[in-house]
């Protein structure tokens, strides 16, 4: 059935026609609204998988953690390496076709990764404060064997 066809006797739209054509721009501005999201996520992910991949290569050598310079370890970088595996992930999951569902569930999983990485930064740093920085001399406790 054509447009004019629905018109009333007044030459005004029906009800149907002003609802059809309202679903349609709906349908076209949700199209073009999801592929401007997905086109933004996916250059924000592709800086964050740049950046992780800086780490995992060795490119970043050392951060800057409150105040203090700290190097990164084989550890982290392994690390940093298996995020930026999930990001690009995640990216072709993106490119594929968006669910918002699936992608808030990929990133709290980007999340607790990036997180795990803190911890074990955290983890180490009170393991070299218990054990005492490089040049940092204290006693043992064990006591002197006497000579006779």
């Amino acid at each position: 059935m054509k447009m004019r066809e629905t018109r009333s006797l007044l030459g005004r739209p029906s009800c149907n026609e002003i609802l059809s054509r309202r679903i349609f721009q709906l349908r076209r501005r949700v199209r073009l609204d999801t592929q401007r999201l997905r086109t933004r996520t996916i250059e924000q992910l592709d800086l964050l998988f740049a950046f992780a991949t800086k780490f995992a290569s060795g490119e970043i050598e050392r951060v800057r953690e409150n105040g203090k310079e700290k190097v990164v370890t084989m550890k982290q970088r392994q690390m940093w390496a298996h995020v930026a595996a999930y990001v690009g992930q995640i990216m072709g999951n993106l490119a594929k076709g968006y669910d918002e569902r699936q992608m808030d569930g990929d990133l709290a999983e980007l999340e607790r990764l990036v997180n795990e990485i803190r911890k074990e930064a955290k983890a180490r740093e009170a393991q070299a404060a218990a054990q005492g920085a490089p040049g940092d001399w204290k006693p043992s406790s064990s006591k002197p064997q006497s000579t006779q």
